[in-house]
């Protein structure tokens, strides 16, 4: 299934459910058609359905299938029509760093890092406030001139799990959505110079995020998922899962030495084409006020995001 967050016109949150309607994408109000059809315990919200497990998702196919018979226009909501909301509500997301093969490469070009290994995944926290949904506008701070794009896939958790959890950490993933790293490059690189890094991928909206959950089990093969970021219609990165240094489930594994809970994210690294890396200079490069960002992931869908 492939699972939308949003807000209707009185302010309440609604699970939505991608369905083909007419041979256009609508969402199926999952709530508004389980009360219609009489069922109760149906969940109304993306973390009931994640928190229900296997139960909640069940309930939510038969409900799902007894509406697109019916397709009554009372439960179905256009996705171009409707306010988004972030995939989950503010959680803890993981970041990891430098996790695509060629991306490290990009990075060793530079004299500064030449001290970079892979020999555990590294990365940082992105903070649930700083998480925005699809079609926001996010503004460019005023001091920051070098904002820079990283399109990547987010893992969302499914199941608690810890570093001595008994379950296989695929297991764990629930599904996967789509992650913009929005970076202040002149302020991270500098944090870094001191071995930190946490404003510079932390400013009000660098965590453009949706707009949907691709479920677990519609993703047979996770490293032949692939990824791309347009800026203004321009291709800028393009890649597939294959690159990865760390995979999905190692990922999981290491992050759980947190301590992780269900809607918890966990973030890929994104592969090579970010704007800092480009030669000889890539001030031209960076994002800048009025610029339109599209990060997609093939089957899951687009991230749009608008600079302001």
């Amino acid at each position: 299934m492939k699972i939308a967050r949003y807000q209707c016109a009185a302010g309440s949150e609604r699970l939505g459910i991608v369905s083909r309607v007419s041979g256009s994408e609508m969402l199926v109000d999952v709530a508004k058609a389980a009360a219609s059809r009489g069922v109760a315990g149906t969940p109304g919200s993306v973390m009931a359905l994640i928190e229900g497990g296997s139960a909640a998702m069940d309930a939510t196919r038969e409900v799902l299938a007894w509406a697109e018979q019916r397709q009554d226009p009372c439960w179905i909501d256009d996705p171009h029509g409707v306010e988004w909301l972030t995939p989950v509500a503010q959680r803890s997301m993981f970041c990891a760093g430098r996790n695509f093969g060629r991306h490290l490469l990009e990075s060793k070009a530079g004299a500064s890092a030449s001290t970079l290994h892979s020999d555990f995944p590294t990365g940082f926290i992105k903070l649930g406030r700083t998480l925005v949904p699809h079609r926001s506008q996010v503004k460019r701070p005023a001091d920051v001139q070098s904002l820079d794009y990283e399109v990547e896939i987010a893992l969302v958790l499914g199941k608690a799990i810890d570093a001595y959890s008994d379950i296989d950490p695929a297991s764990a993933i629930f599904g996967y959505t789509i992650f913009n790293d929005l970076s202040a490059r002149e302020c991270q690189l500098r944090e870094m110079q001191n071995g930190m890094l946490m404003l510079g991928k932390n400013y009000p909206g660098f965590g453009p995020i949706g707009p949907y959950i691709l479920t677990a089990d519609e993703v047979p093969e996770p490293a032949a998922l692939k990824l791309w970021l347009k800026v203004n219609g321009e291709l800028r990165q393009h890649s597939d899962c294959r690159d990865l240094i760390f995979d999905f489930p190692q990922l999981v594994a290491f992050w759980s030495r947190f301590g992780l809970v269900p809607g918890d994210l966990i973030s890929t690294g994104t592969p090579e084409g970010v704007a800092l890396h480009h030669k000889p200079d890539p001030q031209a490069w960076y994002l800048k006020p009025g610029d339109h960002v599209q990060a997609g992931v093939d089957g899951i869908g687009v991230l749009e995001t608008f600079i302001v």
